[in-house]
């Protein structure tokens, strides 16, 4: 493979153009180069703002809309469990959790020990941000199922036992009762 020395060759650029624009592999290289600088550009440019919408948290009643949503499918679809509806209280709003530097130092002359906590940085242009390890959702404080199958013990167990498993909480922060039919309103 030649490399091409302008200073060398004593070529000028507008004779280099005029080789690439009569060498029809040479220009079609060029091209695809420029192609592929123009959409890594593009996709840096898009993909750093779409970081950033999903760095947006979910507010604490959006989650737990879509959650009561969820778990109403879900309870729906247990033989007898009928129309129902889920209300979900929840304990804590959505938590960050920070990369940070924890050092700890003895003295020798005193018995204390000293520690420091230094939160881990990261810098973006002159913008200067900390480095997020996780988020944790709310957790669930209870669930609220009113649903028509409610009056059979069985099927009190079913959404109960779902409800556990599907949230991690324990039976006793789910309540099941059954729905008011239309003729006790």
């Amino acid at each position: 493979m030649r490399f091409l020395h302008l200073r060398e060759n004593g070529l000028s650029w507008k004779s280099l153009l005029g080789k690439v624009r009569a060498d029809k592999k040479r220009a079609a290289a060029l091209l695809l180069c420029a192609l592929a600088l123009v959409l890594l550009a593009a996709s840096e440019w898009t993909g750093t703002r779409t970081k950033a919408e999903k760095a947006q948290p979910a507010q604490p009643a959006e989650y737990a809309k879509q959650m009561e949503a969820r778990l109403a499918d879900l309870i729906r679809s247990i033989e007898g469990a009928g129309k129902t509806q889920v209300l979900v209280t929840l304990r804590t709003g959505e938590e960050t959790v920070w990369a940070r530097n924890d050092t700890m130092d003895s003295e020798t002359d005193t018995p204390r020990l000293r520690s420091e906590q230094t939160y881990v940085l990261v810098r973006s242009g002159s913008d200067e941000t900390g480095l997020q390890l996780k988020t944790i959702p709310p957790g669930v404080q209870g669930v609220a199922v009113v649903c028509e199958g409610a009056d059979d013990p069985q099927v009190q167990q079913r959404i109960t036992q779902t409800v556990t498993a599907a949230l991690g909480i324990g039976a006793g922060h789910v309540s099941v009762v059954k729905m008011q039919t239309e003729r006790n309103r």
